[in-house]
């Protein structure tokens, strides 16, 4: 497993995580497709949020069950908890730093979050 750091557009918001980033997520979502956000979900003992607490504010929409939280200086979203898997984070993996989504060899999975109830029946990670 390796380190990650990542960060909001403006850097108030820090984070980091350890994981093996071999795979993402693209959803279809309305949100997730207006926020262009490619997840990787770790377990909450694998995150820090280093800096930018304060710098938080949280949306949810729907049954409230997923956290979006995103930076109220620059708007980017750098991770949630997934109504999936509420108890885990989801890291935009678009915020990492240092990190070349182009050159990096990772498998994105699609997800069809349009139809969420169904497609969450038969999605595996």
């Amino acid at each position: 497993m390796k380190t990650y750091k990542g960060s909001c557009h403006c850097g108030k918001v820090q984070f980091e995580m350890v994981t093996d980033l071999d795979k993402a997520v693209e959803c279809n979502c309305s949100i997730c497709t207006r926020k262009g956000v490619l997840h990787h979900r770790i377990p909450p003992e694998r995150f820090k949020l280093i800096a930018g607490q304060d710098a938080l504010s949280l949306y949810q929409f729907g049954d409230k069950t997923a956290k979006h939280w995103f930076c109220k200086y620059c708007g980017i979203h750098p991770f949630s908890n997934p109504r999936a898997a509420p108890a885990m984070y989801s890291i935009n993996i678009r915020c990492l730093d240092e990190f070349d989504l182009e050159t990096a060899n990772i498998e994105i999975k699609q997800f069809d979050g349009r139809n969420w109830e169904e497609a969450i029946k038969s999605f595996k990670l």
